[in-house]
């Protein structure tokens, strides 16, 4: 076959401008561009593991086999309304024996009312005064000369009350005496009566127990 000169000078024309472009300023910048931009979705994705390795390291307290083998999350997020138990916080099986301690938890964090048997108390003074009690907790000389009404931040009419005449401070004198306890007129309150050792009414320190 003949091959004519110019078809020979062509070729090497176009082959030159390939080598010019392709080794081009241009080119150089797409090519750097290229790089650092895969280095940073490469960064990201790491930086994405690390913190998925993180959360299901703090999940690992309610992590099984059988719960990772049923939910790899090749699927996505389920939605809450296919999740049992969604929104109602840990459950008493996925809580370790021992595992909240008093020092785990804030104060105020936990009150009486979340409780399923709530204790509340009040020491109250010979002049119906408070001198301690659970948070929220009001009393008052009702009725003279010995009847108090102590009230409570809440419904304590199914509970068990336990009061005992005592001082509220130590070194105070011994006073003797009884005690009477029944509920209030509201269903927030209890009511107190203290007599003196002969059971004539009489104004005495007492300490006062409700268990619900």
């Amino acid at each position: 076959m003949k091959v004519y000169p110019f078809a020979i000078a062509s070729v090497a024309v176009l082959g030159a401008a390939a080598v010019l472009v392709g080794s081009g300023t241009a080119a150089s910048e797409n090519a750097n561009t290229t790089s650092q931009q895969l280095l940073i979705n490469q960064r990201i994705s790491q930086a994405a593991v690390k913190r998925s390795n993180s959360s299901l390291n703090y999940l690992a307290p309610i992590r099984t086999t059988a719960t990772d083998a049923a939910n790899t999350g090749a699927n996505g997020v389920t939605p809450l309304s296919r999740v049992a138990g969604a929104g109602q916080g840990w459950t008493t099986a996925q809580i370790a024996n021992q595992a909240i301690t008093t020092a785990k938890i804030a104060n105020g964090a936990v009150t009486p009312a979340q409780l399923s048997n709530p204790a509340y108390f009040a020491v109250v003074g010979t002049t119906g005064a408070i001198a301690r009690a659970t948070a929220g907790t009001t009393s008052a000389l009702t009725t003279a000369p010995a009847t108090y009404t102590v009230t409570f931040a809440n419904n304590v009419s199914q509970c068990s009350y336990q009061a005992t005449i005592g001082e509220a401070t130590a070194g105070a004198a011994v006073v003797a005496g009884e005690v009477n306890v029944q509920p209030g007129t509201t269903n927030t309150q209890v009511v107190v009566n203290t007599f003196d050792s002969t059971g004539g009414a009489t104004a005495i320190p007492f300490h006062l127990t409700v268990q619900c």
